[in-house]
């Protein structure tokens, strides 16, 4: 059991965390090793386990890449969107614009709490959160100056993104919330949740 088996192994478990793959690994083999006891030739024991691609894309959806589980640029992003935050507002009050020095001073202070909530995450999760949230609180900053200013009566020209943002934010708390469970979820194969 070797050859055909590790083939199939190695495009089905392409990219998958390394605990992802090992606890999957011993499963297919546990899988194979049972069917040919039932009677099964080894390449019918395969054909069994499906077409590796599918299964792959099926992992995906399940656990984590290695690759998403190693980024490490979440809290480079996080900074990043906080100081930019703050230069937008410091530009805001330099230029006499009140309504937008309020906006990105209402997101850094949503950015308090933001962090105190992802904290306790694992390392790979809090990365992801910080990235997201980071990008969140610029893009809210932006949204609220545009909200307060058309409902002081002087809407921005593309007006309608302001009935796109909380659309969008949406989507992307759904995919960020996905991204985390698969993430948490093949941590928690690996002890290291």
């Amino acid at each position: 059991m070797t050859g055909p088996l590790n083939h199939w192994l190695d495009v089905a478990l392409r990219d998958l965390a390394p605990a992802a793959r090992d606890r999957m690994t011993a499963e297919y083999h546990a899988h194979v090793q049972d069917a040919m006891h039932s009677g099964l030739t080894e390449p019918e024991a395969i054909a069994t386990l499906g077409d590796p691609a599918h299964v792959n894309r099926a992992l995906r959806r399940t656990y984590a890449t290695d690759q998403e589980l190693r980024n490490v640029q979440g809290p480079k992003v996080w900074w990043f969107m906080l100081l930019l935050v703050a230069w937008y507002g410091l530009a805001a009050l330099w230029f006499e614009q009140d309504v937008e020095a309020v906006a990105a001073t209402t997101a850094l202070v949503l950015a308090c709490p933001a962090w105190l909530l992802v904290r306790s995450e694992p390392q790979p999760v809090r990365n992801l959160l910080l990235a997201t949230a980071g990008q969140w609180l610029f893009n809210f900053t932006l949204w609220l100056g545009w909200s307060v200013q058309a409902w002081l009566g002087d809407p921005p020209s593309f007006g309608a993104i302001l009935w796109l943002l909380p659309v969008l934010w949406v989507v992307w708390l759904v995919d960020t919330m996905q991204q985390a469970r698969r993430m948490r979820r093949t941590l928690t194969l690996g002890g290291r949740a």
